[in-house]
């Protein structure tokens, strides 16, 4: 996979904790596939709607920063991406942080890149190693 690819990859994943991506359901409808699903860092699953209906109105974003780090991407099938990172996620109110594994996996529909299914595992600080590299 050329490096092109792997860095438009990873700038549409971060274009997803941008909080005026977060917000716009229109984007959050652009990014993420009809079919999309996600495992989240406690266990519950997400579709795109349930995106699209909460994440613009949420007011827990409002306080939250996420860092990403240690992206690596490949090609798993034609025009389809494993993104593989590390995310800390830092709640402002209370200065908490959780440490996180992400994977997503993109791919190519009518000409444009989506998100189809992305899970978050939460670890200790500095325990997980990212494989995909």
């Amino acid at each position: 996979m050329d490096d092109q690819l792997a860095k438009q990859i990873e700038d549409l994943e971060l274009s997803l904790l941008r909080p005026e991506v977060r917000r716009s359901a229109k984007k959050i409808k652009e990014l993420l596939a009809d079919d999309f699903v996600e495992f989240g860092m406690f266990g519950k699953q997400y579709t795109k709607l349930d995106f699209v209906e909460t994440l613009p109105n949420s007011e827990e974003e409002k306080f939250e920063k996420y860092d990403a780090s240690d992206f690596a991407a490949r090609e798993i099938a034609p025009d389809t991406v494993l993104l593989t990172y590390a995310a800390t996620i830092e709640f402002l109110k209370t200065n908490e942080k959780i440490f996180t594994l992400r994977s997503s996996i993109w791919q190519k529909r009518s000409g444009k890149w989506q998100m189809i299914f992305h899970q978050g595992t939460v670890i200790l600080k500095g325990q997980g190693r990212l494989y995909a590299q």
